[in-house]
Order: structure tokens, then sequence, then C-alpha cells
């Protein structure tokens, strides 16, 4: 009997340990500024161009949008959502991407504003949103509203506002409701 005890705490160890050594599979995005020594991981930029260009689909937007953000050139993720056909821009996936861009853009309230938009296309069932899309875009809309309230235009220039401004954001927690 308490070989079998140890024996089964020994195999919920190992799964634990496992597990935390792996990981989620994917990296989160940023909509905190990186830090300066950060590395970068290669991404083939003229590939994921390319494939934006030719034939623009909402992964391959967002693949190429989210590389110029991570690369710092918001401007260019911005331009690139901009040429993307509407129906692809009200996808909540793009419209995540746009807020991050135009929030290191220095434009905190329109990024308010796309991630408030999303939502509501979302809550109007104008486009497919899954629940984690809709508690991913309130956890952000509830970043930017913090970050507007603060009077924050720049995350660049007075970063320890926006660290607490998302530490105040994330004091309020919300529950999303499953369909």
């Amino acid at each position: 009997m308490r070989s079998g005890l140890l024996f089964t705490n020994g195999v919920l160890l190992a799964g634990i340990t496992f597990v935390l050594a792996i990981g989620p599979g994917t990296q989160s995005k940023r909509l905190l500024p990186a830090d300066a020594h950060a590395a970068e991981t290669p991404v083939d930029m003229a590939a994921l161009e390319s494939a934006a260009a030719l034939s623009p689909t909402v992964d391959s937007v967002v693949a190429l949008a989210s590389a110029y953000v991570d690369r710092g050139q918001p401007g260019l993720a911005s331009a690139v959502i901009e040429k993307a056909p509407r129906a692809i821009q009200l996808d909540p996936r793009v419209a995540d991407v746009a807020a991050r861009a135009l929030f290191h853009r220095g434009q905190s309230r329109k990024a308010l504003a796309t991630v408030e938009d999303a939502l509501d296309a979302c809550d109007s069932e104008a486009v497919a949103c899954r629940s984690w899309q809709v508690a991913k875009a309130r956890r952000q809309a509830a970043f930017l509203h913090e970050v507007v309230a603060a009077g924050i235009e720049d995350p660049m220039t007075d970063p320890a506002a926006v660290r607490a401004a998302y530490e105040r954001s994330t004091q309020k927690v919300g529950l999303v409701a499953m369909r």
C-alpha cells in the first residue's frame, strides 16, 4: 500500500516537472515595451512579406505585423494591417496586433478604440470569436484603459508608469461567460 502511494507521488512529481520544463509551447506577445537587451528570434521577413502581399490571410497578416512590432517597427505593422482586406482587419487576432502597434507608436487612445471595436464585433457576433480571444481582448482593454487614464501617450518615455498601469489593470479580474 505504502509503496503504491510513493510510486504514484513519484509519477505525479515527474509529470509536473515535465510540464514545467516543456512550458506552454507558445510565446506570449508583449504589450509592454521590450527590453533593449532581449534576444530576437530569427524570422524570415521576406517569406512573411511575400505571403501577406500575394495571398493575405489572417495568419499571414498577423505573423508579419507581429514580426514588425517585435522588431520595433510598429509603423510598418500598422501599414500591413491597413492594407489588408476589411474582413481580415475585423478578426480579433489582427485587432490585437493592431492595438499593440498603435500602443508602441504612442497612440494609446486609438489602441483602446481598436480593442473596444473588436470586442463590440465579438459581442454582436459579426466575427467568430473564441472565448480566449474575448478574454485576451478584455485584459488588453483593461490595460489600455489604465494607460489612457494615467495620461501615458508614449510608452517609451515613462516605462515605470506603464508598468504601474499594467499592475493596476491586473488587479481587476473579470470572468468571461462561455458560449
